[in-house]
């Protein structure tokens, strides 16, 4: 190519200037440092504006009330006068007026007088007035009945003491399978004479209920049957309640309120949410801080913030949804095998003889009897 352009230049040819003889390499000459452009500082940004006040609700009355009044001042009593004191003034302006005299007394007014000059003070009569003997007794009353036997009758202001012979954890109802029996520990004896009503080691068939609300530590217990020790003999329908051996009404035992099952997870969630919010607040403050001049910086930043804000969102619908769902959890409680209670007749209970022959049957069981039976 270079021989071929030199033929060309010797003929007095360039072909289009590419053959023409090379212009030399000019630099831009660049223009003179600006001192001010290196002094330049920019201005302050301008002040955050100030938050909005609190929007306050507006003030409806309903109704106007009168302030209240003090209370009226308590009458004022004033007492009877003294018949000492009086004595004394009438005695002391006697003295004065010299006309006192010399009155006999008797050897009360001596005691009361004594000490002073001798003056004369009438008696007064210090005793009660005689009581007024009414003839007839004018009240509302009640007759009492006569004198009962209750020798074999256990009522009900008395208490037998039971031990509880199974354990109990109220996740499970009586109607569900969850019967205790309760075993009595002390012989209960008659009121007159010394009849043993309720041997010690008969056992009583109770039914209880789980906790209703949140909060509650005690269960309660109803026992309807009892099986008597020596000679097997039983009471039904009874519906004697349990109280603690204070007397108190329930049983209470170890009570779970189970609070990690109804907040841990919502606890745990929200951890998560406030990491991850902080996480990616410090890693935008550093890549903003890094990549100042370029505007890559600015979108990863948009891109995690959005992120942040999705995940977070999720976490915080999980957390309520199983907060929603564990918040209604009933707490547990549970009564140890050997706990000791109290039990109180509801009714009177009738310990038969055993020549008072067979007990007739419970009014449902005569009446269900008494029916036509309908094959």
């Amino acid at each position: 190519m270079m021989a071929l352009c030199d033929v060309l230049v010797a003929l007095g040819l360039t072909f289009g200037g590419m053959c023409g003889p090379q212009a030399p390499d000019r630099q831009p000459a660049l223009p003179a440092d600006d001192q001010a452009a290196w002094n330049f500082k920019p201005a302050p940004p301008a002040p955050p504006p100030p938050p909005p006040s609190p929007a306050m609700p507006p003030v409806v009355i309903e109704r106007t009330v009168s302030a209240p009044q003090p209370p009226a001042p308590a009458p004022v009593v004033t007492p009877p006068p003294n018949p000492y004191r009086l004595a004394l003034a009438s005695t002391l302006a006697r003295r004065a007026s010299g006309g006192f005299q010399l009155a006999p007394h008797t050897a009360a007014e001596s005691i009361i007088t004594s000490g002073m000059p001798n003056a004369g003070i009438q008696n007064v009569n210090l005793s009660p007035p005689p009581p007024q003997i009414q003839e007839k007794y004018h009240h509302d009353g009640r007759i009492s009945g006569l004198p009962v036997d209750s020798s074999r009758i256990l009522t009900t202001d008395r208490y037998i003491s039971v031990i509880f012979e199974t354990g109990v954890n109220s996740q499970i109802e009586s109607k569900n399978g969850g019967q205790v029996i309760l075993q009595v520990s002390r012989d209960v004896f008659g009121y007159h004479g010394r009849n043993l009503l309720v041997p010690k080691g008969s056992r009583m068939v109770c039914d209880y209920s789980s906790p209703r609300r949140q909060g509650d530590s005690r269960l309660s217990f109803n026992c309807a049957r009892i099986l008597m020790a020596e000679y097997r003999s039983e009471i039904l329908q009874l519906a004697a309640p349990v109280a603690d051996v204070q007397g108190r009404g329930g049983v209470t035992g170890d009570v779970d309120n189970r609070f990690w099952e109804r907040y841990g997870t919502a606890f745990i969630l929200a951890g998560l949410s406030a990491s991850v919010r902080l996480a990616t607040a410090v890693g935008t403050q550093t890549t903003t801080t890094t990549t100042a001049t370029t505007t890559s910086g600015s979108t990863t930043s948009a891109i995690a913030d959005k992120g942040s804000q999705e995940l977070s969102q999720k976490l915080g619908e999980i957390a309520a949804s199983d907060l929603e769902r564990n918040i209604n959890l009933m707490p547990i409680i549970t009564i140890s095998q050997g706990t000791r209670a109290q039990i109180r007749p509801a009714q009177d209970w009738y310990i038969r003889r055993i020549e008072d022959g067979p007990a007739p049957p419970p009014a449902d069981l005569a009446s269900s009897a008494a029916k036509p039976s309908s094959k």
